[in-house]
């Protein structure tokens, strides 16, 4: 499905339904949102883990941009399905 989700992000913007996520159950977008949001922070972890410095009191991720937008633009895509016109 997260294949499926991000080749059809590339095609449209998040502000239009999308097709992969029509088909599911209000449960499944739940469970969908959970494991999304849970391998987004896994991603930025691994992005601070791997290449990261402290800037003017901000930490700067300087590593695994792809994985970690990819994963962004996914999480948005589902909340926006779980709460269309809330955005």
């Amino acid at each position: 499905m997260l294949t499926n989700l991000a080749d059809e992000l590339l095609l449209q913007d998040i502000t239009e339904p999308i097709a992969v996520l029509g088909p599911l159950s209000d449960h499944e977008l739940q469970t969908a949102y959970d494991h999304i949001l849970e391998q987004f922070a896994h991603e930025l972890l691994i992005g601070a883990h791997e290449n990261s410095d402290w800037s003017n009191g901000k930490l700067v991720i300087d590593t695994n941009y792809d994985p970690i937008h990819l994963l962004q633009a996914v999480f948005y895509a589902v909340k926006f399905e779980m709460q269309p016109g809330e955005l």
